[in-house]
Parts: C-alpha cells; sequence; structure tokens
C-alpha cells in the first residue's frame, strides 16, 4: 500500500544504537532487508528513511496516544517505530490499516511480531473507509498509503472526524505533488498547523535553474499592488520555499467549524 520510489536511508552505526528504535528495525537497515514469518529475507524498500523512524518514534513518545492509527503498513518499519513508542510509553494501541499487506507477504506482520511488539497492534486487513469510522478517539495518525490526492483527502477527513485536538498527524512522501497540493490545501482551510519541534537538522540544498527563475519572478511579484488577488499561494510561496521535509507533522488547533461559503485559496 506504500508506493516510495526513494531510496532507503543508512545511518552509522553508532547513530542507529541511541536511537531508541527496536532492534529489529535497526538491524533491517544496517542489513538492507526485512524478513518475513517463515524465515525468507527480503530487501527493505518502499520504506521511511531512518531519521523519520526515529522523528516517528520521539513524536508519539511526546504525544503519549491511548490510540492511534496508520494507513499503510507495507514492511512494517513506520509501525515498528511508532509500535515500540508505545511500548516504551507503556500504553496505547496501535490500529493498521492495510487490505494490501498479503501483496508484501505479510512481512509486515511478521517484522512486527519478530520485534515482540504484535501485543499493541490492532491489524485491520480492510480499506480505511472500513475501518476508520469505528475506531475510537484517536491521538495520533500517520497517513502513508496511495498518496492519491482526493483518496488522501478522504482519509485525512475520516481521521480528523476521530483526532482530539491538540493530536497530531503524519504524512510522508512529501516531495510528491498531490501531497503537496493536499498540505496547502489542509493548511489554509482546517484548524491545523505544521509543527516543526520534532524535526532535525536540514541540510543546505542547492536551488535548481528552475527553482531560481521562480524566486527572481516570486521577488517581482511583490512590486504588485493587492498580489494576493491576482496570484496563486503556490505562485507567491512556492514549496521549496516552505521548508518541509519528506514526513511532515500538523497539529490539530481546533474543530472544524467552518461556515459552509468558506474557502480560502491555496
Amino acid at each position: 500500500m506504500k508506493h516510495d520510489p526513494t531510496p532507503s536511508e543508512t545511518l552509522p552505526e553508532v547513530t542507529m544504537a541511541v536511537s531508541g528504535l527496536p532492534q529489529v528495525l535497526v538491524d533491517a537497515f544496517t542489513e538492507k532487508q526485512v524478513i518475513g514469518s517463515n524465515g525468507k529475507k527480503t530487501p527493505l524498500h518502499s520504506n521511511i528513511a531512518f531519521a523519520e523512524a526515529e522523528m516517528l518514534y520521539r513524536v508519539v513518545r511526546a504525544v503519549k496516544p491511548c490510540v492511534s492509527v496508520e494507513v499503510g503498513l507495507a514492511q512494517g518499519i513506520s509501525a515498528l517505530a511508532i509500535l515500540q513508542a508505545l511500548a516504551d510509553n507503556g500504553a496505547g494501541v496501535h490500529h493498521v490499516i492495510d487490505p494490501f499487506q498479503e501483496e508484501y507477504g505479510d512481512v509486515g506482520l511478521a517484522m512486527v511480531a519478530r520485534a515482540g511488539l504484535d501485543s499493541r497492534l490492532q491489524f485491520h486487513r480492510k480499506f480505511a473507509e472500513e475501518v476508520i469510522p469505528s475506531l475510537p478517539r484517536l491521538q495520533f495518525g500517520f497517513i502513508d498509503s496511495s498518496h492519491l490526492f482526493d483518496l488522501t483527502i478522504e482519509e485525512f477527513v475520516m481521521v480528523d472526524r476521530k483526532l482530539d485536538v491538540g493530536g497530531m498527524l503524519a504524512f510522508h512522501d512529501m516531495w510528491m505533488n498531490s501531497l503537496q497540493t493536499f498540505l496547502r490545501h489542509v493548511l489554509a482551510n482546517r484548524a491545523y498547523r505544521l509543527d516543526r519541534s520534532f524535526d532535525g537538522p536540514r541540510p543546505r540544498c542547492r536551488l535548481t535553474l528552475k527553482q531560481r527563475i521562480r524566486l527572481a519572478l516570486l521577488r517581482l511579484t511583490h512590486l504588485v499592488p493587492e498580489r494576493e488577488k491576482i496570484f496563486r499561494e503556490e505562485i507567491l510561496r512556492p514549496w521549496h520555499s516552505m521548508g518541509i521535509s519528506n514526513l511532515v507533522l500538523i497539529h490539530k488547533t481546533g474543530e472544524d467549524d467552518r461556515e459552509w461559503t468558506f474557502h480560502v485559496p491555496f
């Protein structure tokens, strides 16, 4: 259910040793492979990076959710980070939804069992719309599934209805235009804000020629009176200028109380 074309990240062994993540997860990154229930080894792929797993662990440790949800299991890397955090918190149940786990040979479930964390897992081999409406109140969610704009919106709306104010949501693969558009919509139209308190240091990236040209044009738009009425938000505020990493966290600041005519362009 997860489709991540970016390569897996391997960090130095000393960094992994102090991460707080389960040894099964650390071994997967060290050896670049995962192990199924039959003992068969499979190359590690379609996963979050090690630093992102560490970030999820720290977030869940801080939020201390009683109930959390994850849409998309794949090889179980992100679930392992979340489940270990719940175990270290001493409380919490993690619902994971993935109707396509069989396509991964159930290796995600096998990895969780191998780590001894399955007691905190409630797995649903169903689609999100079949599960989320019946879940109890949530305090944390991680959506990393189809990545299509409309389906991500659908999953977000369902999770938001269950998420307590003050809860956190995480999304992965923010390099994709569909998810960038999704996040712009949520930040402009819903009671959510970016949460950067768990971000690690970001390396400085060289801008491409296209980005440099857009930046120069952006500076010119600031000379135009009432530019917000003329230019779209993505022109006034290009994605690369927002400093958002591949794993983004948003914090719910209030319930949805919009008037029926409310809309902010995004």
